[in-house]
């Protein structure tokens, strides 16, 4: 196997897992126009390979479901606390 066919296999699982992910974030997004957008944004960007663009909507997808939700990011906390728990 020539190392295009293993670049070639690792952009196809890759592919397969961030599409995988997306259809999970979307069944927990409700029926929201700008997530909905974005989530159509993030499938196109996936199928084109763009993988800087899958990151960045990937990230304002997240931000908007952990904004939602009002969760705590525990490593931000901990690191305004100074460490403590």
């Amino acid at each position: 196997m020539g190392q295009s066919d293993a670049a070639r296999q690792w952009h196809a699982a890759l592919n397969h897992a961030l599409r995988a992910r997306a259809i999970e974030v979307a069944a927990t997004l409700p029926s929201d126009a700008v997530e909905a957008a974005l989530l159509d944004a993030l499938h196109a960007a996936t199928a084109e390979r763009r993988w800087s663009d899958v990151a960045q909507l990937a990230s304002e997808l997240e931000g908007r479901r952990r904004a939602r939700a009002a969760t705590v990011d525990l490593a931000a906390e901990r690191s305004r606390r100074g460490g403590r728990s």
